[in-house]
């Protein structure tokens, strides 16, 4: 290549370098001191260019608490190629920006050169977290009831689907609760669905105020809730059932800041394995007792094979 060749090429390459929409640092390969800085990268992180120049990658302010720029010079002396798609660098001020960092190894010359490009994807990062909080939010409120927040049937569905299987696997006892409120059409007919819907807001709460963490509490439908209790024996589930009873008739509903008449519920209670091995069977077995909690009266806990327990 001739002389004025040669020249352009550093020329173009220069002003390459020079307006680059991204941060561009050139290392010397064998210390690994910076010898070069473009202007997009002094003003993406806010340091003069002798803040970067005669120092190592890690021991600009940017750098400093990132063990990857030391690992991405050790990892570049012998890969001669290194890649990081989310590196958080802090700028002078101490803002977060998130970055992607490519360098390579190439000769300059008779000279072994690192050159660092990095780019600025904050705008990008912030965009995919935010359709992940999107897709979560679409995902949490397609397994919600819209009205008490409680899981929905179709979760509810599945996921004991998964606690059977589970409690199969491990020879473990699984208590399922189906419960509804007493003479709630009639509750509806004298008070209004607007009252009826504050009823099973406040019933929901209730559920999850005294649940454990891994039981599953659902709207199965109208009035209807189940409560799935994982890992629980069936002296266990029948004492749960019995204490959301009392809680309920204990406590005072209102609507509107005015006091509701008592309000009691009816519930079931079946046990894998003994009362269903499947979900269908399972399912039949509390739709079962709770029916038979319905024939005897208000406010009672109907056990899948067993007698009535009143409340």
């Amino acid at each position: 290549m001739g002389k004025l060749s040669l020249e352009n090429s550093e020329l173009r390459y220069r002003r390459l370098f020079e307006a680059a929409q991204d941060g561009i640092l050139i290392l010397d390969a064998k210390t690994g001191m910076i010898e070069d800085v473009n202007p997009f990268l002094i003003e993406m992180l806010g340091y003069s260019r002798e803040e970067f120049i005669e120092k190592k990658l890690w021991e600009v302010g940017s750098f400093k608490d990132i063990q990857a720029s030391k690992n991405a010079f050790l990892a570049l002396q012998q890969n001669e190629y290194i890649r990081y798609k989310n590196l958080p660098l802090k700028s002078k001020t101490g803002k977060l920006i998130q970055v992607e960092f490519v360098s390579n190894v190439y000769v300059e010359g008779d000279q072994k050169v690192i050159q660092c490009n990095i780019r600025d994807i904050t705008e990008r990062k912030h965009a995919q977290d935010a359709l992940l909080r999107s897709k979560a939010l679409f995902r949490e409120q397609s397994v919600r009831d819209h009205l008490t927040g409680l899981f929905n049937r179709r979760y509810m569905e599945e996921t004991l689907r998964r606690e059977l299987m589970r409690a199969e696997r491990k020879h473990l006892s699984l208590g399922i609760i189906m419960l509804d409120v007493d003479n709630f059409k009639q509750f509806n007919d004298n008070y209004g669905h607007a009252a009826g819907d504050s009823i099973l807001i406040q019933l929901a709460s209730l559920f999850s105020k005294h649940i454990r963490e891994e039981d599953i509490a659902c709207r199965f439908g109208g009035d209807e809730f189940i409560i799935v209790l994982p890992d629980t024996n069936r002296a266990t589930t029948i004492e749960r059932a019995e204490l959301i009873g009392e809680i309920v008739k204990d406590n005072s509903f209102q609507y509107n800041g005015k006091p509701l008449e008592l309000i009691t519920l009816s519930l079931g209670v079946a046990i894998y394995p003994d009362d269903g091995s499947d979900l269908s069977k399972i399912m039949k077995a509390v739709d079962d007792a709770l029916f038979c909690a319905k024939r005897k009266g208000r406010g009672l806990v109907a056990v899948s094979g067993e007698s009535n327990h009143l409340l």
